[in-house]
């Protein structure tokens, strides 16, 4: 499995990373950011950003093959690519 990471869970990385994980289960996907309000939105059934179907696109894969994180310093020393 690869560990894929990505460095901001905003507007653009999220949703990127949710479809990610949704399309290649066999890959590992974290997201982190420094932001812990918006760290614990993206692992509740609150996500801080709207885009439609984004919220059942998570469920499906949120602590399958997809985890949100603010311990950036320890996943970048797991991930093989960083985005």
């Amino acid at each position: 499995m690869t560990n894929i990471l990505c460095i901001g869970a905003g507007y653009v990385g999220g949703p990127t990373m949710v479809m990610i994980a949704r399309h290649c289960p066999q890959h590992r996907i974290v997201v982190v950011d420094i932001n812990e309000a918006r760290i614990r939105a993206w692992e509740s059934d609150q996500l801080p950003i709207y885009e439609p179907g984004l919220d059942e696109a998570v469920r499906a894969v949120r602590e399958k093959n997809l985890f949100f994180s603010t311990d950036v310093s320890g996943e970048i020393a797991r991930a093989d690519i960083i985005s």
